[in-house]
């Protein structure tokens, strides 16, 4: 069986590419060969782990001449062969992807959505009656994601899997990445994800900067990077809390630095079931995240949920639970299905 997983997303530091590889890892390739598209040039390691398993790796630039993007994966779907084609996007521009699948004949095709919303609203709402004829099976990460993309009940809800295991809460793993971090006795606060404008970086350091005019023993960890990072940087800066925010920048031991951070923060104005919720949970972290973030992401039942209109609101929450950090039992993180 030929399996060719498209991605409409950089193929780099993010969910949907955690997600793809966290099911390419811990499935069963037995009899079949899985290739994968990706719209921009992969890492080393990527590619390395893909050579290893039989992977093709294909780069398609989906962001350039549409038309030529199209065709070539028409090329590639119709040559190649495939029994099913799986799709991961966010709206019906995967029309794009999903169409040559169609015109090739691909008996089998899927598209996953992992999000609430979109930036090009009236064009996914114009080509979503179309979209809908064109997919055999609709997965999404939640009910959300999936009403949002599918209708009330035209799809399978698959949630995002991890290796839970690497995120138990370990003390002498969070005391290394401490000292690594140099944060001392303070409450470190963290928060992984792109600087895009989907993530609310603006009002996430604005927040702070409230936070430490109260008390100023907190530090934030920002982890990954993107377009907005030198931005953001910038804000810091202005705020004069320079000190107090460690921009980390991408790394693969996500997993060991959650065991450092004491609380995690996720203010983002769109969210479908996060992976960085899950891994947070999954690391015992309590974690306070926008109202904007799908229901399901609350996994433990213990996510506190807060308005986006507010950094008040935000500053309370931080600091009421600031207090409690020592009666919280890590080790008592959520059950969620291990891979």
């Amino acid at each position: 069986m030929k399996v060719l997983i498209i991605s409409t997303v950089r193929f780099r530091f993010n969910g949907i590419t955690s997600v793809i590889l966290n099911y390419y890892r811990n499935m069963d390739k037995t009899g079949m060969k899985i290739d994968i598209v990706v719209p921009n040039e992969i890492s080393r390691e990527y590619k390395n782990e893909f050579d290893s398993n039989g992977s093709k790796v294909y780069f398609l630039n989906r962001n350039g001449n549409p038309f030529k993007y199209f065709t070539s994966l028409y090329k590639l779907l119709k040559n190649g062969k495939y029994d099913i084609v799986h799709i991961h996007g966010n709206s019906s521009m995967m029309m794009i992807d999903v169409l040559p699948a169609v015109l090739a004949k691909v008996p089998v095709r899927i598209v996953h959505s992992h999000n609430t919303t979109c930036n090009h609203i009236l064009l996914h709402k114009i080509l979503n009656p179309i979209f809908r004829k064109c997919y055999t099976h609709g997965f999404a990460c939640g009910q959300d994601a999936g009403k949002w993309l599918f209708g009330k009940d035209n799809f399978t809800e698959l949630k995002n899997g991890i290796e839970t295991k690497k995120y138990m809460f370990n003390e002498s793993v969070r005391n290394e990445y401490r000292k690594k971090l140099g944060v001392g006795n303070r409450t470190l606060i963290g928060h992984v994800g792109n600087f895009i404008e989907q993530k609310n970086h603006v009002f996430l350091i604005d927040m702070f900067a409230e936070l430490l005019k109260k008390n100023p023993d907190y530090i934030l960890l920002l982890i990954s990077d993107g377009e907005l990072m030198e931005q953001i940087k910038a804000q810091v800066k202005s705020l004069g809390i320079s000190e107090n925010v460690i921009f980390l920048g991408k790394t693969p031991d996500v997993c060991s630095y959650m065991q450092a951070m004491d609380i995690f923060v996720l203010p983002s104005l769109y969210e479908g079931l996060p992976v960085v919720l899950v891994e947070a949970q999954s690391a015992g972290l309590p974690c306070l995240v926008s109202d904007k973030v799908a229901v399901e992401a609350n996994l433990t039942g213990k996510m506190k949920y807060i308005s986006i209109g507010s950094t008040a609101k935000w500053v309370n929450q931080i600091e009421a639970l600031n207090k409690k950090l020592p009666d919280i039992d890590r080790k008592k993180c959520c059950e969620y299905n291990n891979m």
